[in-house]
């Protein structure tokens, strides 16, 4: 146990340690900037999904521009993978591959001399695919379906603190809205799990938390 503690210090301790390069008094000094977040996500609905499949990586990556006092517009990337794990559906490895794309709108305020808070709403619209699929009986065509289009909302909050010069890492928990209503029939899961009705209400909403990147371009000139 001690050891995860001293892990857990070190991750949330080691960014206030050297946060000397980058001095936020005037507010963040670039006009643009890359993200990047590694995170791992957690289903939150429907419940068939979330008795289904387990969350193995999700990776963001958006690029945005300030338009006014911390206000930000961008286009964003979202890629996640998960899978069927042995907790979950034992002796089957069926996997949903995701990829979303679509416009950002970010607020960043500065909350200290090298720590900056920030919340950002992304629309998306993106495909999920399965594949690795375990089926027993001939599939009714009319029934099996492997890609879905959908939509996403996604609203996102963090911290993150700058390094050296205009690299920054930081802390990030975000949560994805679907208008996708995942039915475990259509992929012949109800083989290997019994499902009831109620499993199936709702649609797919999942919460991610992990870390992030930050680099920062186009530095504005000093106010005389």
């Amino acid at each position: 146990m001690a050891k995860y503690f001293r892990i857990f210090l070190f991750f949330f301790l080691f960014p206030f340690e050297l946060l000397h390069a980058q001095d936020l008094k005037n507010g963040v000094p670039f006009k643009m900037s890359v993200r990047g977040t590694a995170t791992v996500p957690h289903g939150l609905a429907n419940k068939a999904y979330r008795r289904s499949f387990t969350g193995i990586y999700d990776v963001t990556v958006n690029f945005s521009y300030a338009v006014f006092h911390g206000f930000q517009i961008g286009i964003q990337y979202e890629t996640n993978l998960w899978k069927t794990a042995d907790n979950k559906i034992p002796g089957i490895n069926t996997y949903a591959q995701s990829h979303h794309g679509g416009i950002r709108v970010g607020y960043d305020r500065v909350v200290g001399d090298n720590s900056v808070w920030y919340v950002g709403l992304t629309m998306m619209e993106g495909q999920v695919h399965y594949y690795g699929l375990s089926i027993l009986a001939t599939p009714d065509p009319a029934i099996l379906k492997t890609k879905y289009i959908y939509k996403i909302i996604a609203a996102e909050t963090g911290v993150y603190f700058y390094t050296e010069g205009s690299f920054a890492i930081g802390i990030q928990a975000a949560v994805d809205l679907t208008d996708y209503h995942f039915d475990p029939y259509r992929l012949y899961l109800n083989e290997h799990k019994a499902y009831i009705a109620s499993d199936l209400n709702g649609n797919l909403n999942y919460l991610n938390v992990g870390f992030m990147a930050v680099y920062s371009f186009r530095k504005e000139k000093a106010k005389t």
